[in-house]
């Protein structure tokens, strides 16, 4: 049986690869396929920077993709947020 972690983290792979799967490539998120991942699932955390911003933030290798390594920094901090915004409720 999973635990809660085990289904939070498949979650976050299955959220990656509905959006990289986009244009094919279940390894890379390009420009238009994290935007509409940021703008889809988490614009509350997202709206004080552009999509490009972001994708200049997190493709470190510069090779044009955001792949999963790159993303999880993303995750990261888009969960402190979360967390932070938790505390205030």
């Amino acid at each position: 049986m999973e635990t809660e972690m085990e289904k939070a983290l498949n979650q976050v792979i299955e959220v990656y690869h509905k959006y990289s799967l986009a244009q094919g490539n279940p390894h890379a998120l390009y420009k238009s396929d994290l935007k509409k991942l940021l703008t889809t699932e988490c614009p509350q955390y997202t709206k004080k920077k552009t999509a490009t911003a972001w994708f200049k933030q997190f493709d470190i290798n510069e090779d044009g993709a955001v792949n999963f390594q790159e993303f999880l920094p993303l995750v990261m901090k888009v969960s402190l947020r979360a967390h932070e915004e938790s505390h205030k409720h």
